[in-house]
């Protein structure tokens, strides 16, 4: 691929028994300092607060993307079901208290994240909730990477994926917690995208449709195509999103798909 861009995400996974979610603190090895690796190609897995949490190899093109996060759903729907439980598609919800006795569901991440545009640290989430979500993080791999073509690259993320996907994902909650507009950690390898909620890890086609616009999104900035689309639409696409607006979401998108085909035919 243009770039060696390369494509990997951690996303966490609830499990729930026939009327709630529960705790899967316990059922499997691993922690987020000590990811348990079930393959010798990168697949490992870990809990993270009271959900399954797992990583796949970086992908270079969609076809591995979904087979690589299937894979492991695969691997962790037999060990769900193996105790009577099943993966949820729940990206947040107020869990019984019952299940939050652990001093590991009290854990709220385990370093903080930063916003892009306030060039801070986001604020850490309120512990004294039984709101418990699960995120479908992005991590992005190009070459020689460097803090500017990050930043940017979260931005128009922003703008080519998380936008749209006010009008895909259909959970209200999540960021009470987390996954504001341009949430981001800076990597060794370029940036991971924080957005995102998990709900495009249980379709096929939204993996793929994922995978094809954070490459569309990298892409215009490794190709120095993206100036327009910030200067014109970052300030009301932070809007829509944080604010979960998906009116204003959809009057963004259509112009941004006229300005998508002036600017690139």
């Amino acid at each position: 691929m243009k770039h060696n861009i390369k494509l990997g995400t951690d996303p966490e996974i609830f499990i729930e028994n026939e009327t709630e979610i529960v705790s899967a603190v316990g059922l499997i090895p691993g922690t987020k300092s000590e990811p348990h690796p079930i393959s010798d190609k990168g697949h490992c897995i870990q809990t993270d607060n009271i959900a399954f949490e797992f990583n796949i190899p970086a992908c270079d093109n969609a076809d591995d993307y979904v087979e690589n996060i299937n894979y492991v759903k695969e691997y962790l729907d037999v060990i769900a079901k193996a105790h009577g439980f099943k993966l949820s598609t729940k990206a947040s919800d107020e869990i019984n208290p019952i299940h939050l006795q652990s001093e590991q569901a009290q854990v709220f991440g385990c370093e903080p994240d930063f916003n892009v545009y306030l060039e801070d640290m986001n604020p850490s989430p309120n512990s004294n909730t039984n709101l418990r979500c699960v995120g479908g993080h992005v991590h992005i791999g190009y070459d020689n990477p460097n803090q500017s073509q990050s930043v940017n690259i979260v931005k128009m993320f922003d703008i080519f994926v998380t936008l749209p996907s006010l009008l895909i994902d259909n959970d209200e909650r999540r960021r009470e917690l987390y996954g504001k507009a341009g949430s981001f950690r800076f990597k060794d390898f370029g940036v991971e995208c924080r957005q995102l909620s998990n709900f495009w890890i249980h379709d096929d086609t939204l993996i793929r449709w994922v995978f094809n616009q954070t490459i569309k999104a990298v892409s215009c900035v490794l190709e120095n195509k993206h100036t327009y689309y910030l200067d014109k639409y970052s300030t009301q696409v932070v809007q829509a999103i944080d604010n979960n607006d998906k009116k204003l979401a959809k009057l963004l998108l259509t112009q941004i798909k006229k300005d998508n085909y002036i600017l690139t035919n």
